[in-house]
């Protein structure tokens, strides 16, 4: 059996100092906005915060292949930590993944098939 990968992942784990993930977040969010737009190999990112912790939040990232994942922790990835390295509580931890399969739904979709 061939095994295919869609897409490779990045989680990467912030902890912000108690009361900063607001503003910490903000940066973050205006850097996968921006400076991931035009950058080879992107594929898109899913922001998730957390219920339970009021000073962490994780990205996952997406990329095309492992030498734009490589290369992304050199640009947007080190770009990111030294924008918001005020806010951190500590250096932010990171998982790399392969992608086996993904299905993401508009709310409409959704909504039509449950409701």
């Amino acid at each position: 059996m061939a095994r295919i990968v869609l897409v490779l992942a990045r989680l990467s784990i912030w902890n912000f100092k108690k009361g900063k993930r607001e503003e910490g977040f903000a940066e973050l969010d205006r850097i996968l906005n921006s400076a991931t737009r035009h950058t080879k190999g992107f594929r898109g990112y899913i922001s998730l915060i957390s219920k339970d912790d009021p000073d962490a939040s994780n990205i996952l990232t997406l990329w095309q292949d492992e030498e734009t994942l490589d290369a992304s922790e050199q640009g947007v990835y080190k770009l990111a930590i030294s924008t918001v390295q005020d806010f951190l509580e500590s250096p932010p931890q990171i998982k790399n993944f392969k992608v086996f399969s993904t299905e993401l739904f508009t709310r409409s979709e959704f909504e039509q098939s449950h409701y």
